[in-house]
């Protein structure tokens, strides 16, 4: 009998374990470490429950180029289980000190929990950002965004982030099998929701195919060539040069020879220069978002999409937008 109460105590307190191992598998909440909005606001969108935290490194009004890791930063970025990213340079002042100072093996080159979007779509190259688009002697007006390897400001373009989306999910599976039916199922629905947005967008936008702009830096390359507007000029000779007097006159006298309907500027950028020539040209100046939390429309990447092609439409119609 007394044997008999053994063993049963025993099964008793083995099923126990066996029920506190599988719900802590079930859980398997994830650690995750964004650089910039339109990641965390990705990888939020498809790990939903599975994820314990999403720490985000900069905001919409940061320069993701350049920023001053914090403790606090650092200390989450040792115990992330996945580190979402963009790679193709952008992070590099800042993130591969981080990545050692964090000392978190997890998250290392080559590791599941190493993950950079940019590795999964077709990186536009600098050199197109500099061209003229056919108009002849503007080159040097036209300026450029200079990275090894290509510009990776590439959430402009809806179609980037859908082909991230995929490869993202599959990162989250293979990191927590367990959670495989709902990270696909949140895929999908995203992926869904996304190809519809984007095509009712492009609809939208269609006035906006061939139209001139300025850009103050390069990195709404990838939104713009989306919808076909042309850049004209780039007011930033250099990325993160201030433009000269001579820089500004010229494009200020480019602006009525090639029809330029509006200049832009990212919520993060002074527009002080891109002002200037707006008011000398008469022409609007229009804020993007750039990212996720950049307006108070932008609120995720569904927003983040209406409301850049909202304010571009509003440039062409003449208005301007801040």
């Amino acid at each position: 009998m007394k044997a008999s109460r053994t063993i049963t105590a025993a099964l008793a307190g083995a099923a126990l374990l066996f029920s506190a191992a599988a719900t802590t598998a079930k859980a398997a909440p994830l650690e995750v470490f964004a650089c910039v909005p339109e990641w965390a606001s990705l990888v939020k969108a498809i790990g939903g429950d599975r994820l314990a935290n999403v720490t985000l490194a900069t905001s919409a009004l940061d320069n993701p180029e350049s920023m001053k890791p914090t403790p606090g930063l650092i200390a989450s970025l040792s115990k992330a289980d996945l580190i979402v990213c963009t790679g193709a340079g952008l992070e590099d002042t800042w993130l591969p000190a981080m990545l050692e100072r964090a000392g978190n093996a997890k998250v290392v080159k080559g590791k599941p929990g190493y993950f950079m979007a940019s590795e999964y779509v077709k990186l536009i190259e600098d050199e197109e950002d500099e061209h003229d688009h056919g108009h002849g002697g503007e080159k040097k007006a036209a300026g450029g965004h200079q990275h090894e390897g290509g510009n990776p400001h590439i959430q402009g373009d809806p179609n980037n982030v859908r082909l991230v989306a995929g490869q993202l999910a599959k990162r989250l599976i293979q990191l927590d099998p367990e959670g495989k039916d709902g990270y696909t199922e949140r895929t999908k629905a995203f992926i869904g929701e996304l190809t519809a947005l984007t095509k009712e967008l492009k609809a939208k936008a269609a006035p906006l195919k061939g139209a001139n702009v300025v850009v103050q830096h390069g990195n709404a390359i990838y939104l713009l060539n989306w919808l076909g507007v042309r850049t004209a000029a780039t007011v930033e000779p250099e990325p993160g040069v201030a433009p000269g007097p001579a820089h500004l006159a010229e494009i200020i006298a480019l602006a009525p020879k090639q029809k330029v309907r509006f200049i832009t500027y990212s919520a993060y950028e002074d527009p002080a220069p891109s002002r200037y020539i707006g008011e000398k040209a008469n022409i609007p100046l229009v804020k993007l978002p750039f990212t996720v939390g950049g307006t108070p429309e932008a609120n995720d990447l569904f927003g983040l999409y209406r409301d850049s092609v909202a304010r571009l439409l509003d440039g062409y119609a003449g208005k301007a937008r801040d």
